[in-house]
């Protein structure tokens, strides 16, 4: 019998195999240090170029808050350096033209151009950043982002409100009430009201606008009859009520569906609101929505729009001052004084008392109802509107300036 070797020819002879493997780590591994050393060559230069296009879009947004703060700043304080007036100038001054560019430093600098918008409250701002530099004989390399939107700015209501008291429709004054447009001119000659429709005075009733004169209810202190179409530059669109209702919102005097106490509730929200003694809202902007929480139209039913009664001790100040906008229908009686704006979409009646008034601006839309707003005092009492621009800007609680469109803002391509 053959003794067996323990080789088993069927496997083969393994010997001499750790060469060629090592051979192929080798060759993987060269592979491998030739690819890390070519990424190594061209990542800084990615890595430059990711930078630059960064610093570009950084200061395309700063051309952008630039124009808006010059486009605010020429609203508030017109004449200021470095702004841009309001109404929008037709030859925008540099550098709000595109001619100019603006440099930040050593990192680069933008190009702003500012052009009117759709409306004569809207402005478009195209900013252009650059990173180093633009200036085409400037062989670094360069990068540039392009980005542009709309802002818009609630109505100076200061300034574009032409009247003390404004109606779109009918009003009646009587008994004591006053109504006065000619005791500030700070923002312009003003009528004491300005009505769509007729105007009826009853009474000791006296009508007052900034006429030249001290005679009251001259035909020169009230205009009737006014193009319905020529309150659009004085009342708030559906964009500005829906801003209006979030700062309301903010500042806890937001009262519709969810807050009908200006904080949240389970309770249902009716639309009828008081303030008194027992429930006093405090200063600012002060919102009273529609049951469904959306724009009043002439066609909305009477039983979803906003109901407000104010009487007694309505105000946690004392004094209110701000803007109170009832999207809905307003009733005013007795002894309080308002230095702000009251803004009603519906109608707006007022039976003052005492030393009563509204020191600012009062506008009723009548977008529903058809029977005339009434502002009538009290036998011994005496209801007032009386003009005053900085009350109806909102004595410093309104926003003023320029804001971001909501969904305007986009980064342009070349």
């Amino acid at each position: 019998m053959r003794e067996s070797s323990g080789f088993d020819p069927r496997f083969g002879d393994e010997s001499g195999v750790a060469l060629p493997m090592a051979l192929i780590a080798l060759a993987l591994l060269s592979m491998l240090m030739v690819a890390f050393a070519a990424l190594g060559q061209s990542e800084p230069q990615i890595g430059a170029n990711h930078l630059r296009v960064a610093q570009a879009r950084a200061l395309a947004e700063s051309g952008f808050e630039r124009a808006v703060w010059a486009l605010t700043q020429g609203f508030v304080d017109p004449g200021c350096a470095g702004c841009v007036d309001d109404p929008l100038p037709v030859t925008v001054p540099a550098p709000y033209d595109g001619s100019t560019f603006v440099a930040l430093g050593t990192t680069g600098g933008f190009v702003v151009t500012v052009t009117p918008g759709g409306t004569p409250l809207e402005r478009t701002v195209r900013s252009e950043g650059w990173t180093p530099t633009n200036a085409a004989g400037d062989a670094r390399p360069k990068a540039h982002r392009v980005i542009q939107a709309t802002v818009e700015r609630f109505p100076d209501m200061g300034v574009e409100a032409p009247c003390a008291l404004c109606v779109r429709g009918a009003l009646d004054v009587g008994g004591n009430a006053s109504i006065d447009g000619a005791q500030d001119t700070s923002c312009g000659n003003k009528k004491g009201t300005y009505t769509s429709s007729e105007t009826e005075r009853q009474g000791s009733a006296e009508i007052k606008g900034a006429d030249g004169n001290a005679t009251a209810n001259d035909p020169t202190d009230f205009v009737e009859n006014a193009d319905p179409a020529s309150f659009d530059g004085f009342t708030f669109t559906a964009p500005a009520l829906k801003k209006l209702r979030e700062l309301a919102r903010r500042n806890g005097t937001y009262f519709g569906p969810g807050f009908p106490n200006g904080t949240a509730s389970s309770s249902p929200y009716t639309g009828a609101v008081t303030f008194n003694s027992d429930n006093q809202v405090r200063d600012g902007i002060v919102f009273v929505d529609t049951t469904t929480g959306e724009d009043m139209t002439a066609a909305t039913p009477a039983g979803q729009l906003a109901s407000v009664s104010i009487h007694g001790n309505p105000f946690a100040s004392g004094t209110f001052t701000g803007w109170l906008i009832v999207n809905g229908s307003l009733n005013i009686s007795g002894n309080m004084q308002i230095d702000g704006m009251v803004y009603v979409l519906n109608d707006f009646t007022y039976n003052g008392t005492g030393t009563g008034r509204i020191s600012g601006l009062a506008i009723s839309q009548n977008l529903k109802d058809v029977s005339a707003t009434t502002i009538d005092s009290e036998t011994g009492g005496q209801s007032k509107v009386i003009f005053d621009c900085e009350n109806a800007r909102g004595g410093g609680q309104a926003p003023a300036g320029y804001t971001l469109k909501a969904g305007t803002y986009r980064e342009l391509s070349d």
